[in-house]
C-alpha cells in the first residue's frame, strides 16, 4: 500500500459540508428568509412615521446590518468552499503521483468502504435495509 493515501483536512471537510448544505434544497428557503429579514428592516426604516432623528438613524443601522449580513454569509459560504476545493486539489494532484499510487489509492477506499458495510452487517441490520 502506498504511504500517498488521500487524507482530508478541515478545510477540505467544511467545503463538503458547505457544498452539501447549498445543494440541499432548504439551501433556497434559507435564502429567501435572508432576504425577508434585509426587506422587513428596510420597510421598517422606510415606513417610519416620526420624525426622530435617533430612531431614523436606528433604523437605518439596522436596515444596513441586515443587508451586510446577509451579503457576508453567502460570501463566507462561497469563500470556504472555494478554498477547500483548491485545497483538494492541491492534496490530489494527480500529475504527481504514478498510476500504481492512483490505483493503491482507490483500493485503499474501496477497503474502507467494504469494512463499513462489514461492520453494518455485524451489528444486525436486516438484509436489503439501509
Amino acid at each position: 500500500m502506498s504511504s500517498s493515501v488521500f487524507s482530508s483536512t478541515p478545510a477540505i471537510e467544511r467545503a463538503n459540508r458547505l457544498l452539501s448544505l447549498r445543494s440541499n434544497p432548504g439551501f433556497i428557503d434559507l435564502q429567501r428568509i435572508a432576504q425577508d429579514l434585509v426587506q422587513n428592516a428596510a420597510d421598517q426604516c422606510a415606513d417610519y412615521g416620526g420624525w426622530d432623528d435617533r430612531q431614523i438613524v436606528v433604523l437605518k443601522v439596522r436596515m444596513q446590518c441586515a443587508k451586510e449580513f446577509k451579503d457576508l454569509l453567502f460570501a463566507k459560504i462561497i469563500e470556504a468552499i472555494r478554498e477547500g476545493v483548491q485545497e483538494q486539489a492541491a492534496a490530489s494532484n494527480l500529475a504527481d503521483k504514478t498510476p500504481a499510487e492512483i490505483l493503491d489509492q482507490g483500493d485503499y477506499v474501496r477497503q474502507q468502504v467494504l469494512t463499513k458495510f462489514e461492520e453494518f452487517d455485524a451489528e444486525g441490520r436486516l438484509p436489503g435495509t439501509y
